[in-house]
C-alpha cells in the first residue's frame, strides 16, 4: 500500500511569487496568443498544453520545447501554483493531499484534496477556498474560519497534482487509478467564490482541457439561492445541496446560511434547476444523533423532498477534536433511509471513505502546525 508522504516544509519551497498568469487557468488561444509575443511558433502552446494536461506543470519536464521556452514559461507564468506538502494514505485506498498556495500574500497558505478510489471510477474532491465562508457547527472546515478564495488556476492545480501522483504511484489492488469524476465538496463554499468556481469547472470540462463530461461534475453548495440559479443558467453540472435539516429553526441552527436563504426560497430554486435526463439533485444529511434523526425531522425531510427530481444521501457524521455533536448509530441510519424509501423517496446512506487520515465528509481542515507525517 502507498505510504504516507511528508514532502517538504512549507517554509523551504512557498516562496512569494508575484500574481502571475498561472498555467493551469489559461486556454490554447491564450497560450498560443504568449507564444506570438514570446516570438515562438504557435504549436508550441499545444505542446505546453498536452504536457499540462498530464499532469506535468514544471516546464522542466516538458521534454519536446526548448530551452528557452521553458525558461520563459519560469519566469513569465506561475506554472505550479501548488505545492504539494504532505500526502496520506488511508487504509481502504483513499489518499488525502495537503496543497500550500504560491500566490502573494496569500504564500503559505493550504487547502486539501481527496482522491477516493473505487472498482469502477476514481473521484477527487477539490476545494474552492481557504477555510470556508460559512461557519456550519458540525463541519471542522468551518472551524477554521475564511482565509482566501482559490483562483480557478488553484482549483484546477489540484487534479492536475493528483493525476501526476497516481500516474507515478497507482492505487493497489483493483481500485480505479484514473480520475474519472469531480465533486466541489472540498474545503470552502463553491458557490461563494463563483467567478473562480465557473471559470474552472469550464476549463474541466473544455476538449482543449481535460475534456471531463458535464454529468461527472458536482457542485455540493450549502444553498446560495441567487447562485444556485446562475450556475444552472452557466454551468448546469449535477447539483448537491448540504441540507441537514428541513425546518427553518433547525437549519438556521446548522447551515446558519438558512438565515439569508429559508427552505422556502431554496424549495422554489431547486424546482427549476436545469435537469439532464436521467438525472438528479442529491440532497445531503448529515445523521447527527438527537438532533436531526428524530421522528419529527424525518417527517419534515419528507415533505420538503420533491421525489421527482431529488434523491436524499444519509451521511455518517464524521467526527473531529472538539465537536459537540455524536453520529446517529448506523442502524439508527438504515432505518431512518428505509422510513424514507416506503414514503417513495430515493433515500442512500454514503459509505464513510478516508476516516483514518481525517478525509471524510466534513473532516477537512488545513491544519499549517503539521508538515511531517
Amino acid at each position: 500500500m502507498p505510504t504516507n508522504t511528508a514532502i517538504t516544509p512549507p517554509t523551504a519551497t512557498l516562496t512569494n511569487t508575484p500574481d502571475l498568469p498561472q498555467l493551469p487557468e489559461l486556454g490554447l488561444s491564450e497560450l498560443q496568443a504568449l507564444m506570438t509575443s514570446w516570438q515562438q511558433p504557435k504549436f508550441r502552446a499545444k505542446q505546453v498544453l498536452d504536457w499540462r494536461n498530464k499532469g506535468v506543470l514544471n516546464p522542466d519536464e516538458m521534454k519536446n520545447i526548448s530551452a528557452e521556452l521553458r525558461e520563459k514559461l519560469k519566469t513569465e507564468l506561475l506554472c505550479e501554483p501548488l505545492s504539494l506538502i504532505r500526502r496520506e494514505c488511508s487504509s481502504d485506498g483513499t489518499r488525502k493531499y495537503v496543497f500550500g498556495l504560491k500566490r502573494g500574500r496569500f504564500t503559505g497558505k493550504m487547502v486539501e484534496s481527496v482522491f477516493i478510489p473505487e472498482e469502477k471510477r476514481g473521484t477527487v474532491c477539490i476545494s474552492s477556498q481557504v477555510g470556508c465562508v460559512l461557519d456550519c457547527p458540525f463541519c471542522y472546515t468551518g472551524t477554521q474560519g475564511f482565509e482566501a478564495n482559490l483562483t480557478p488556476g488553484e482549483i484546477v492545480a489540484q487534479i492536475l497534482a493528483i493525476k501526476a501522483d497516481l500516474h507515478r504511484e497507482p492505487v493497489s489492488g483493483e481500485l480505479h487509478s484514473d480520475i474519472t469524476h469531480i465533486v466541489y465538496m472540498g474545503m470552502g463554499e463553491p458557490l461563494a467564490n463563483e467567478e473562480s468556481v465557473h471559470r474552472s469547472i469550464g476549463l474541466l470540462m473544455h476538449e482543449e482541457g481535460l475534456n471531463i463530461s458535464r454529468r461527472r461534475i458536482t457542485l455540493s453548495t450549502s444553498g446560495l439561492v441567487p447562485q444556485i440559479t446562475r450556475l444552472g443558467e452557466v454551468q448546469p453540472v449535477n447539483l448537491a445541496i448540504s441540507l441537514h435539516a428541513a425546518t427553518d429553526s433547525l437549519r438556521d441552527e446548522l447551515v446558519p446560511i438558512n438565515r439569508k436563504y429559508p427552505l422556502a426560497e431554496l424549495r422554489q430554486c431547486l424546482n427549476v434547476y436545469p435537469l439532464a435526463k436521467q438525472r438528479h439533485i442529491t440532497l445531503e444529511y448529515v445523521l447527527l444523533d438527537g438532533v436531526n434523526d428524530r421522528p419529527e425531522d424525518l417527517q419534515a425531510l419528507s415533505r420538503f423532498v420533491n421525489p421527482e427530481r431529488e434523491r436524499v444521501n444519509l451521511i455518517q457524521f464524521n467526527p473531529y477534536p472538539g465537536s459537540p455533536y455524536r453520529g446517529t448509530p448506523k442502524d439508527n441510519m438504515r432505518e431512518f433511509a428505509q422510513s424514507l424509501i416506503s414514503k417513495g423517496i430515493r433515500a442512500t446512506v454514503r459509505r464513510s471513505r478516508g476516516q483514518d487520515i481525517m478525509a471524510a465528509c466534513g473532516q477537512l481542515k488545513a491544519d499549517t502546525s503539521r508538515t511531517e507525517k
